[in-house]
């Protein structure tokens, strides 16, 4: 299912004014910047688009990129690792929300303490018609990594080849996994990351939730939707232009990962740099799964993968609907025992990215639930529909004070 695109346009005067509101500081600038009087960003995360605001490089932290050794470097308090938490920046009822609500959703995250991010974008997303990467598309990601850069602030850019149980491959490029043409497609995109990104790539993930799709693929349709990942990831880790410091994987659920893995997933998780993983705490029924239980998962992810790949996560997520079996006291409860896990278990996980800041409408909840081969499954919509934050009306929910607290313990311990 082709992926929504969409571009937000954000009044220059309006960032600066909620970015003073926030205490968030954005540059006046100058040259192209002064020149443009908005601000154009394209990034996805399941579907939903959301706008970066430009930042002061006078808050740039000292940190300018990924030491060679890890994300965990330099913590104010020598021995600790630094766990880097981002959220992302969902308004609620995204499809609804106008400039200013995208905006305001953005600088929040920004304002209290959020240094990384998951940028996800299919595979088809990022080309144009002719398969070649989208000059307009990568011009907009171009902008979130300057910004990310300039600050300090690290990114996990994916390129969903498959988006969780769904072939995200271009619909032209779709007849063989081994084509020539889906190939130097493929690579044409990982060449024009490597160009578009800088030290600020602490990740480049191929796929989202790989394992879903090898699960329910053909015999064949496995083994070469494996291979085909696997040689493009051998070429990303060659790549001339990688950074020391970028890492790369591919991203699998934590079911995946935890339950019996296919040999398929077993040999892409043994090409990569790091183990990138989206938990979301539901069952295999979509009903969730109890807080405490939910938390422990994750140091059960950490002892199930080798102790020379970090855990990192992509996506980390809890609802919040009763539908589902949860509410926002139980939210609240698993991110609380999340944090105690990560703060014992800190130096296996750097990088973790929370899922979401505001709910989703239903239809974007409907198309989430159609990728993960689950289409208007009323559980899945509802537990999709509820992993913000905030709710349907921007109200913060009990888990949003706990995570501000954990994005500035675990960013300097």
């Amino acid at each position: 299912m082709a992926g929504r695109r969409s571009q937000i346009l954000l009044a220059r005067g309006l960032g600066v004014a909620l970015g003073a509101l926030l205490g968030v500081g954005l540059p006046l600038g100058c040259g192209s910047q002064q020149a443009s009087d908005v601000t154009r960003t394209l990034v996805r995360e399941a579907g939903s688009i959301e706008a970066s605001p430009d930042p002061d490089p006078g808050d740039a932290d000292a940190e300018a990129g990924v030491p060679d050794t890890g994300l965990d470097a330099d913590p104010v308090d020598a021995g600790l690792a630094r766990v880097l938490l981002g959220i992302t920046p969902v308004p609620p009822n995204a499809d609804a929300a106008s400039p200013s609500d995208q905006t305001l959703a953005e600088l929040s995250v920004l304002a209290v303490g959020a240094r990384a991010r998951a940028l996800v974008v299919r595979f088809d997303d990022l080309v144009d018609t002719t398969g070649a990467p989208s000059d307009s598309v990568f011009a907009d990601i171009a902008q979130t990594a300057a910004r990310y850069r300039a600050r300090g602030f690290f990114v996990l850019f994916a390129i969903a080849v498959v988006d969780r149980a769904k072939d995200a491959r271009p619909v032209s490029l779709r007849a063989s996994w081994s084509s020539p043409e889906l190939t130097s497609s493929l690579e044409a995109l990982i060449d024009r990351a490597y160009d578009t990104f800088g030290t600020e790539l602490a990740y480049l993930s191929l796929g989202t939730d790989v394992d879903r799709f090898l699960a329910q693929a053909s015999d064949d349709d496995r083994a070469a939707s494996a291979a085909f990942i696997g040689g493009a990831l051998s070429y990303a880790k060659a790549h001339p232009k990688r950074q020391p410091s970028t890492q790369l994987g591919v991203t699998f659920s934590a079911s995946g990962l935890l339950g019996d893995r296919l040999p398929e997933t077993a040999m892409l998780l043994q090409q990569s740099d790091a183990a990138i993983v989206t938990s979301d705490s539901l069952q295999a029924s979509f009903e969730v799964t109890p807080a405490a239980s939910a938390a422990a998962r994750l140091g059960d992810l950490a002892d199930a993968i080798p102790e020379q790949q970090p855990v990192v996560l992509q996506e980390l997520s809890y609802p919040s609907s009763t539908v589902v079996g949860s509410s926002a006291a139980e939210q609240l409860k698993f991110y609380e025992a999340a944090f105690n896990v990560l703060a014992t278990r800190r130096e296996r996980f750097p990088f973790v990215n929370l899922y979401a800041l505001g709910d989703s409408d239903e239809a974007e909840c409907e198309r989430q639930a159609a990728v993960f081969g689950a289409a208007a499954n009323p559980l899945l919509i509802a537990a999709r529909c509820s992993l913000g934050l905030k709710d349907g009306q921007g109200a913060d929910k009990p888990a949003f004070s706990e995570v501000a607290s954990a994005l500035s313990a675990f960013g300097r311990p």
